[in-house]
Order: C-alpha cells, then sequence, then structure tokens
C-alpha cells in the first residue's frame, strides 16, 4: 500500500473512508473524495448500503478501498459500479482479509482468496495479488482478537485489563514478535491473513 498510495494522481475515490488512515499516503495535488455509509469528520459523501455511487461515469483517476468488500452485500454491485466511475486506464487499489475474525457483525458476509480476488475483478487487468502475513502474523491476530473479545464480554474484567494495561501492550508485544519468527519459517503461502491488490480498467 505504501509504494502504491503515493504514485496515484487526479481524482481519487476513497471506498469506505472511513477515518481515512491512508489520506496522508496520497500526493498533495490529489482530488481526494471520502465515501462511507456512515457520516464522520472527513467523510465527504455519505450513501446508503446497497445504493450505487452518486457520480457520473468515468469521474475518478483511481478508486482506493481498504478492508472493505467482506462488509458488502452485493459485491457484484459494488465492483460493477467502481468500474463504472472510474476512468479507462484508472487505478483500483484494494485490500481484503482472507483469515480473521468477525467483525462489523452482522454485516461480515465472505473471506476473499487471491483466486477469489482475480475472478472478483473480471473486466479489469490485474497488475498484482500480493500476500500479506504468514501462519505466525495470522495466529499471533486470532490470538489476540480472541483475547481482547474474551475480556470485552465481562465489565468488570475489562475494568481489570485497563488497569493492566502495560502487561498487555507488553504480552502483546511478545506475541507478535514470536508471530513474526513464525512467518519466517513458513513456506506454505497457505495461512496469509490479508491480501493487497492492484488492478487497472480494461
Amino acid at each position: 500500500m505504501d509504494d502504491v498510495l503515493p504514485t496515484l494522481r487526479g481524482r481519487v475515490l476513497d471506498l469506505g473512508c472511513g477515518l481515512q488512515p491512508y489520506r496522508g499516503l496520497l500526493d498533495k495535488s490529489v482530488q481526494y473524495v471520502g465515501v462511507d455509509i456512515a457520516a464522520a469528520p472527513g467523510v465527504d459523501v455519505v450513501i446508503e448500503e446497497g445504493a450505487g455511487l452518486p457520480f457520473p461515469d468515468t469521474s475518478f483517476d483511481g478508486v482506493l478501498s481498504t478492508q472493505v468488500f467482506e462488509h458488502v452485500a452485493d459485491l457484484e454491485q459494488c465492483v460493477a459500479e467502481i468500474r463504472r466511475v472510474l476512468k479507462p486506464g484508472g487505478t483500483l487499489v484494494l485490500s481484503v482479509p482472507f483469515i480473521y475474525q468477525l467483525h462489523g457483525k452482522p454485516h461480515d458476509y465472505r473471506r476473499l482468496t487471491e483466486y477469489g480476488v482475480v475472478q472478483m475483478l473480471r473486466g479489469f487487468s490485474v497488475d498484482t495479488v500480493r500476500r500479506e502475513g504468514a501462519v505466525g502474523s495470522t495466529l499471533a491476530v486470532l490470538f489476540l482478537g480472541w483475547v481482547n473479545a474474551q475480556l470485552s464480554v465481562n465489565t468488570y474484567v475489562w475494568a481489570i485489563k485497563a488497569l493492566l494495561l502495560p502487561v498487555w501492550i507488553v504480552a502483546s508485544l511478545l506475541v507478535n514478535m514470536l508471530g513474526l519468527l513464525l512467518d519466517f519459517v513458513d513456506s506454505t503461502g497457505s495461512f496469509y491473513g490479508n491480501l493487497f491488490a492492484l488492478a487497472r480498467k480494461e
């Protein structure tokens, strides 16, 4: 992501922008448009879930969408709308989870493999589909997510966790370091946590 976003130019749509964590990576010349289904600071356009994008055809040079497609009920329509608003040769930058916990329920509909991403992007020229993470980091994310969710069930336990925040930070660091070590020895290529994809409108 860090190597691609600074190269985008023109008008860029951030679909599912949320708090816009990647906006700072875009060149200052980019005309940024943030879209989401909920109003928030920095969201330029609020759309209804399942509705089409309120922009003319071929109105963007690039579209960015990170960790959104798993929450889209009609994925085929969403991809078609992205293709519609992109200019010919326009760039689509996206990331999706492959192995990750249930989140955003009840609107958590799918996980995509690298092959599923390529199939989803029919009508695009797919330049890159890159696996991110391996077995260690995947297990670390799942384990820390499970601990956090388990502690969140009980208000009193959550209060204790807040008091033990320094211990939690150190424990998280150790788990992540162990995860990176396991990543180093994982040669399977089958246990990645996330996918990054770069495609262009044909």
